[in-house]
């Protein structure tokens, strides 16, 4: 096994990123030639290969802000889930167990904490009240290089492509932590993907059916319909009509155990009057909007729960690339785009027309 202190070699002056340096349209979006970041203590710095879109990059570019969406800070590179190469460690990278070798392929957990509160204590690192993410509070992986923690990375195997790991990190550990963790999915429960044909839609898809549960889901599409028939779903159903009735006409009236909406303003009021008596109502984002139109009633009176699952701690991260790796998840890929070609990417990712993910391959 490679020496962490080994092969630091061929690492240039200066590297492509794609810099935002005001908020607007994809147009802003320009890759500058700028200086190779540097790892500090306990820091490592990846070769990016692969780098997966989210909303959050669209966030960043568009300067959205709100309740747990804090207004980036210009001049700013993006990108959160992040497949690439160990270059070269900082001081104190020794110390970590099991630190991937030189020239290693490694996936990111991009989910930060202090280290040491009560929450990152217990492993939470998205309780932390200085909880940050990578490629959203601080600089990502739409570049030839990043800067991350040595303890946030693991490796990928041989047979596990970048392009199919860099689509794992956020959607699948979020979906795992909402599925699994908090809604605690079991074979005899009925659920609902609202948006299930979005990263992270068609993650919870996949990971419900295999803990063994029906699944119903909404998508605008027939083709998106399809192709979540095809992950897994048991029901699809048309994201402009009316589900709601829907959902508990063919759930005999009984509604669905746990229902999962990423999608917010819009859709939540409906999600919650599908859930059965002592349903669960599992929320991962609000892509559409973070102010709904909700009755309490509609909540106490059936004994329904309101659970928030963002994303995952490093277990969950573990559990779900264990899956991953061996290949009883498998991410779906709408497209696959360069990186000079990130302006189309975030373009296609705004039309809603994809189903999965959007990956930018950086580096061959």
């Amino acid at each position: 096994m490679t020496s962490i202190k080994s092969g630091v070699e061929n690492i240039p002056d200066k590297m492509r990123a794609v810099v935002i340096r005001k908020h607007g349209g994809p147009e802003v979006l320009q890759i500058e030639e700028i200086p190779v970041p540097q790892p500090g203590f306990g820091e490592v710095l990846l070769n990016v290969e692969a780098t997966a879109l989210n909303r959050l990059d669209i966030f960043a570019r568009k300067g959205l802000s709100g309740p747990g969406v804090p207004l980036v800070t210009l001049p700013h590179v993006s990108g959160v889930d992040i497949v690439g190469r160990v270059a070269k460690y900082g001081p104190g990278s020794e110390a970590i167990p099991s630190v991937p070798s030189i020239g290693d392929r490694v996936i990111l957990d991009p989910a930060i904490g202090c280290n040491e509160c009560r929450y990152c204590r217990l492993g939470e690192p998205s309780m932390c009240p200085d909880y940050k993410i990578i490629g959203e509070h601080c600089w990502g992986g739409l570049a030839d290089y990043v800067v991350v923690p040595a303890r946030n990375i693991i490796k990928v195997p041989d047979h596990i492509s970048s392009i199919v790991a860099a689509s794992v990190p956020v959607v699948y550990t979020t979906a795992w932590r909402g599925v699994m963790t908090v809604a605690e999915v079991k074979p005899s429960d009925i659920v609902l993907v609202v948006g299930a044909s979005g990263g992270l839609g068609s993650a919870q898809v996949e990971i419900a059916k295999a803990a063994g549960a029906t699944v119903i889901g909404t998508a605008s599409t027939a083709e998106k319909r399809k192709k979540a028939l095809e992950k897994g779903a048991d029901l699809m159903l048309d994201s402009n009509s009316d589900w709601e009735s829907s959902v508990l006409e063919w759930t005999n009236g009984r509604g669905v155990s746990a229902a999962f909406d990423s999608v917010g303003a819009p859709t939540i009021r409906h999600s919650l009057r599908s859930l059965e008596m002592n349903g669960k109502l599992i929320l991962s984002g609000a892509t559409a909007g973070d102010n709904p139109d909700i009755s309490i009633r509609e909540i106490y009176q059936w004994h329904r729960k309101i659970m928030g699952a963002p994303m995952g701690n490093w277990e969950d991260f573990l559990q779900v690339t264990s899956l991953v790796w061996q290949e009883k998840l498998k991410p779906s890929i709408h497209a696959v785009f360069p990186l000079e070609e990130i302006a189309n990417a975030h373009v296609e990712l705004e039309k809603r027309n994809h189903f999965g993910k959007i990956v930018i391959r950086v580096n061959d």
